[in-house]
């Protein structure tokens, strides 16, 4: 499901009322409509990618340090053929079987992957507090947005519960928003 298949009666009984029967994805949706509105000036799109990028590096680096680690202690050389895998990071490992420094050298790109679990770590905090700041759950917040509604309204957009559609009021919202700022400027 997504913001063109739900209206904003919907998207209201959803949001206030906590009632999602019938939007399986309401996460998702409300994530959008912050996103495509532009209400969420930090975002959560943004913080959602560079999470799942940090998370998909450490997953595949952590995996080939096992890997290594475990082929290494077996047969007391690396597996050489999957070694350049770890090159599109940023780390070279060598081997060279009279200077055996292999395990220090996973080692230490361990110790320097360790600064991406602090910054994914960090990342998922500020997406947490975006989320709980987003989430209405007040008598006010209801009225707001009916008052945002009227606002739209006033300003000559149509705006029906029951037809328009959340993506078509995410972009009105959007553009309220940018014709206030413009006339702001100019």
């Amino acid at each position: 499901m997504t913001l063109s298949d739900i209206t904003v009666r919907i998207f209201m009984r959803c949001l206030f009322d906590k009632n999602y029967e019938g939007v399986d994805n309401w996460d998702e949706l409300y994530t959008s409509y912050i996103d495509t509105s532009g209400l969420g000036k930090e975002g959560e799109l943004p913080l959602h990618i560079a999470i799942h990028n940090l998370n998909a590096r450490l997953l595949d680096i952590t995996s080939f340090l096992e890997f290594q680690s475990k082929v290494y202690r077996l047969v007391k050389m690396p597996h050489i053929p999957r070694m350049g895998e770890i090159n599109k990071y940023g780390h070279r490992l060598t081997w060279d079987p009279q200077n055996d420094n292999f395990l220090d050298q996973l080692n230490a790109v361990d110790l320097k992957e360790r600064r991406n679990y602090v910054e994914m770590k960090k990342l998922q905090k500020e997406l947490k507090q975006i989320q709980q700041a987003q989430t209405p759950n007040t008598v006010s917040a209801r009225n707001q947005f009916v008052i945002m509604l009227n606002t739209l309204g006033k300003e000559g957009y149509k705006i029906g519960k029951d037809k328009t559609d959340m993506l078509e009021l995410s972009l009105m919202i959007k553009q309220h928003g940018l014709d206030v700022e413009a006339a702001k400027q100019g």
